[in-house]
């Protein structure tokens, strides 16, 4: 016979479509749920059914080839409509079983017990669920055994579900981070067309590296599973990147990085400091067509971050002086302010060689 409709029916329904289409919400951890139930309640069959509004389909199952059948053929339908597990010990002599076409038709299910699973807001989906082909009887260890395995897969639906809603979330924040980070930078670009004076352009200048540093420090964020980590090394690569594209066609730019990862903090601090010298570097190192590299190497510690130190190999005392001096002061007062957000020291100097900066974690002071 037909169950009767749930009391709250369209509610259960979208409960039960909130976990996901019958291709998500399956997996290798509810086929385990479903073979260990068979194997501890000595059933040849188990399923995890899940109840719609006109069938029954089965996210896992263990010792039968279906995987869905229609409602006139569920004993779940009967069992979501109570609290604690279903057992009906020879479904030839119940009347919710006794005209079900799967006792007669060569399936021969005569017995069945089922752990209604039920969501936090209360609603049953469906259930988790055992057959034999011969009356009997669960044993109580059974029966605590199939309630406690129903939990477990309303727990991992609850985690999948949970998931998904996050990766949303974060897919809908990127897009929103990116776009706001792509306009700030157009409207710092237009700005800078309209600077009247050297200073204004530099200041403009390191605005725009500090977002693109920024938007390379959001994109390591997204392409890693560790929400608040960025490994370094695949971060500056993403930083110089974008300097490249700045680059004279006179001077290559290049990256020698221990792998490891760094605080999302610590890794802005640090891509500001490169950008800051990359830039300052293509200004001022290679005057008039001279070649030459600008080149980065970052050492990794047991803690983390140890030390990067970036270098050109341009005229260095012999370069000309720089056209806005407070330009220059500006962007060594950002390097100095971006060293002591993460207590490193900081030492540059001018060679007949070139120029180099190095960025040093200071040693922690054992309390």
């Amino acid at each position: 016979m037909f169950a009767i409709t749930h009391p709250d029916e369209q509610r259960r329904l979208a409960t039960l479509r909130g976990y996901g289409l019958p291709e998500v919400v399956k997996g290798a951890e509810f086929d385990d749920i479903v073979n260990l139930a068979s194997q501890i309640c000595e059933a040849p069959v188990s399923l995890m059914s899940l109840v719609e509004v006109d069938r029954q389909w089965f996210a896992a199952t263990c010792g039968t080839e279906l995987t869905e059948t229609t409602l006139d053929k569920s004993v779940c339908s009967h069992a979501i409509l109570e609290d604690e597990i279903t057992e009906i010990p020879d479904t030839l002599l119940d009347p919710r079983t006794a005209d079900n076409p799967l006792c007669h038709d060569g399936t021969d299910m005569r017995f069945y017990a089922g752990a209604p699973l039920v969501a936090p807001d209360g609603m049953p989906i469906g259930t988790l669920c055992v057959l034999d082909t011969k009356p009997r009887r669960l044993t109580p260890l059974q029966r605590e055994t199939l309630r406690v395995l129903g939990r477990q897969v309303m727990a991992q639906l609850e985690l999948r579900r949970n998931v998904a809603l996050g990766d949303v979330l974060r897919r809908e924040m990127d897009h929103r981070v990116k776009n706001s980070l792509t306009m700030v930078g157009s409207l710092v670009r237009m700005y800078r067309r309209t600077a009247q004076t050297p200073e204004a352009e530099a200041a403009f200048d390191a605005v725009e590296r500090r977002l693109s540093a920024i938007s390379s420090l959001h994109r390591e964020l997204h392409s890693t599973s560790q929400e608040d980590r960025v490994p370094l090394k695949s971060f500056l690569g993403r930083v110089l990147d974008y300097l490249r594209v700045e680059a004279p066609s006179n001077v290559t730019l290049s990256l020698e990085a221990e792998d490891g990862n760094v605080a999302s903090a610590e890794a802005a601090v640090i891509g500001s400091v490169v950008s800051e010298f990359v830039a300052n570097a293509f200004k001022y190192a290679f005057p008039n067509g001279v070649s030459g590299e600008v080149k980065v190497v970052v050492k990794m510690g047991p803690d983390g971050f140890a030390q990067m130190v970036c270098s050109d190999n341009g005229v260095g005392l012999k370069q000309a002086a720089s056209p806005s001096a407070s330009a220059d002061a500006l962007g060594a007062k950002l390097i100095k302010a971006s060293a002591e957000q993460i207590n490193a020291d900081i030492e540059s100097e001018l060679t007949a060689d070139g120029c180099y900066l190095k960025l040093t974690r200071r040693a922690a002071v054992a309390s």
